[in-house]
């Protein structure tokens, strides 16, 4: 069974030879190959053959377009560095006041410099792996892309302050990622990763109120554009289980503070959680035996869920390698 028939039949509830791998690969996957992270996430082909390799020797059951959270941002004409060893950013926030927002336009992202690069990678690895593995694509949730655009304490407080200019201001991130989402589903991606971190701050009737329907919305239309859909929250989603749930999203990673065995309750079974070995203190820090124990205990849903097997976020850096294939052992030897 190769790793495209492996996540497909997982997702779909079918029998599989051992469950699916899928740990988020960027900083690593660029010390994998010898380039700088700033490297990594400029170049299409780094990109490619970074995941490629991870996917290649550390049995990982895709290979993903993920590196950074800015591509949108700066199509939607934020200023964006980008360090030699550390993610871009923006230095000064695109929107400074309300009116700002007025003026953002969604672009083609063949029009974007660092949204076409993504499309590229994606092109590249479809081109690598065709349909033996699939390609996960990316693009930032509405509630993760406003706090791209805006300091990140202004809009939870607008949220309440001045809810239509944040509406509209979400309106367009919206617009901006899906049209993104298209082009890489486009050249050929299988799955559409969406980052919406800055959505587990925002408490439980936030949530409800304004990350959910964008959520739902996009996850909708990226299903009619013929993708699936990986959910990206880090952090404590606890307190908002309930509406994750309720998303839509094919796949919902969740970080190593999330108890998953509450969550298999809550989630509906044909959603696969993914998760969620502490990345720091398992991968980074621990030992072979306390991944393996730690693979076992994200096990214990199996039958609950069509989990999948993964750290809660990004595999660190400078994890140690044996770590890292630990993971894939043990998910065979417990599979």
């Amino acid at each position: 069974m190769n790793s495209f028939e492996r996540v497909m039949n997982r997702l779909s509830g079918k029998p599989v030879d051992r469950l699916p791998n899928m740990g988020l690969t960027m900083m690593f996957a660029a010390k994998e190959i010898g380039v700088t992270f700033g490297e990594y996430c400029s170049n299409y082909r780094a990109l490619a053959e970074g995941s490629l390799r991870c996917h290649e020797k550390y049995g990982i059951d895709m290979v993903c377009a993920i590196s950074d959270p800015m591509r949108e941002a700066e199509g939607l004409g934020a200023k964006v560095e980008v360090p030699e060893d550390a993610v871009p950013f923006s230095p000064v926030k695109r929107i400074q006041q309300l009116s700002d927002i007025d003026t953002l336009k969604v672009i083609d992202p063949s029009m974007g410099r660092r949204m076409a690069d993504r499309v590229e990678a994606v092109r590249l690895m479809k081109e690598w792996v065709k349909d033996e593995v699939p390609v996960v694509g990316w693009i930032e949730g509405a509630v993760a892309e406003s706090c791209d655009l805006m300091d990140m304490q202004e809009f939870f407080m607008n949220l309440y302050d001045e809810p239509e200019a944040m509406e509209q201001l979400m309106n367009t991130c919206m617009e901006q990622s899906l049209a993104f989402a298209k082009a890489q589903i486009q050249a050929g991606a299988d799955i559409i990763g969406m980052g919406d971190a800055a959505s587990s701050l925002i408490g439980p009737s936030l949530y409800e109120e304004f990350a959910l329907p964008y959520q739902q919305k996009m996850i909708q239309a990226i299903h009619e554009m013929g993708a699936k859909v990986k959910l990206h929250i880090c952090g404590d989603l606890n307190p908002v289980l309930e509406y994750v749930a309720k998303t839509g999203a094919d796949i919902i990673d969740l970080d190593f503070m999330v108890d998953l065995e509450k969550a298999a309750q809550i989630f509906p079974k044909e959603s696969s959680i993914c998760g969620n070995i502490s990345p720091v203190d398992v991968v980074l820090f621990g030992t072979k035996e306390l991944v393996e124990s730690s693979v076992k205990d994200c096990m214990k849903i199996k039958t609950l869920n069509h989990n999948i097997i993964a750290p809660g976020c990004e595999i660190p850096k400078d994890s140690n390698p044996e770590n890292v294939l630990a993971i894939y052992h043990a998910i065979q030897k417990y599979s």
